[in-house]
Parts: C-alpha cells; sequence; structure tokens
C-alpha cells in the first residue's frame, strides 16, 4: 500500500472507535431500561462481554484474512466493539467497589492497561520475529479478550458489604 493510501485507511478504525466510545453509555442505558428488572450491573456486563467478545473475534479473523478491505474492516470492526465498552469499565467501577476505594480501584486499572500497552507491542514483535507473520499477534489478541469476557462473566459480581465493618 502506498502512503497516501495507507493514512487514509489508518483513520477508518479511530473513527468507528471514537463513534464506539459515543454510544457505549447509550448502549448500556437503552439495555438497562429494556432489562430493568435485572439490573444496572447487568445491563453493563451484557455490553462488557458482548463488545469484547465480538472485538475478540473480529480482531482474530483480522489476522487471517488476505485481503486489505477484509483487514481494515475487522480491525475497524473490532475497535468499534473495543471502544464500545470504554465508558463501561468506569461504570462498573462505580457500580462495584466501594466508594472510598473507587479512585484505587480506577488508578489500578490504570496501571494494568498501561502495562499491557507495554507488554502487547513487545510481544507482538516478538512473535512476528519468530513466526514472520502478524496473524499469532491477532489470534493473542482476540484470545486474550475472550478470556476477559469470561472473567467478567465470573468474577464481576455486585457488593457484598459486611455488617460487622459498619457497626
Amino acid at each position: 500500500m502506498a502512503v497516501k493510501d495507507m493514512s487514509i485507511v489508518t483513520v477508518i478504525p479511530w473513527i468507528l472507535g471514537f463513534l464506539g466510545l459515543a454510544l457505549s453509555g447509550i448502549v448500556s442505558d437503552f439495555i438497562y431500561k429494556r432489562f430493568m428488572s435485572k439490573g444496572v450491573l447487568f445491563s453493563r456486563k451484557v455490553v462488557l462481554v458482548t463488545c469484547l467478545f465480538l472485538a475478540a473475534v473480529s480482531i482474530g479473523c483480522a489476522g487471517i484474512v488476505t485481503t486489505t478491505v477484509s483487514a481494515v474492516a475487522l480491525v475497524a470492526t473490532s475497535v468499534f466493539f473495543l471502544y464500545l465498552t470504554g465508558a463501561i469499565y468506569w461504570a462498573i467501577i462505580n457500580d462495584v467497589v466501594e466508594s472510598k476505594y473507587v479512585g484505587s480501584v480506577g488508578g489500578f486499572m490504570h496501571f494494568l492497561a498501561n502495562t499491557a500497552g507495554i507488554i502487547g507491542p513487545t510481544l507482538t514483535g516478538f512473535l512476528v520475529d519468530k513466526t514472520g507473520t502478524f496473524s499469532a499477534a491477532f489470534l493473542l489478541a482476540g484470545g486474550l479478550a475472550v478470556i476477559a469476557s469470561l472473567a467478567v462473566i465470573k468474577f464481576v459480581t455486585p457488593i457484598v458489604h459486611n455488617e460487622i465493618a459498619y457497626k
């Protein structure tokens, strides 16, 4: 691809990411209103798990397709779904963490995200060097997102306050 063409093509995923982030709260609120009896945490988990899973499938498939158009479309789709989860992370922290710990948990969450931002490119470079292709890196990213989806289902639960601590 020519550099001129790349400059246009590479903006597409980020436009969809912008739209996903802008829509994330709206989607969560819509699901909450539709399934109000199941609670707000349910609506947040539905958005988070569904979108992480769809992002995982999209990015995993992006590593195995053979055309530029399909690869860009899949990466853009993955970024859209990933960014649909953006506001949900903060909302879930507010839903499941005691208010006095929200800042600490949010900071730790960002620490983990930034650590992944360091490890991810390093591991990608290693995988590309060893395999000669980006397929393994894309499949690994997709696999990790599936694991994250399953972890949200299993481990994100409502707060259970210890009554003794409040006496």
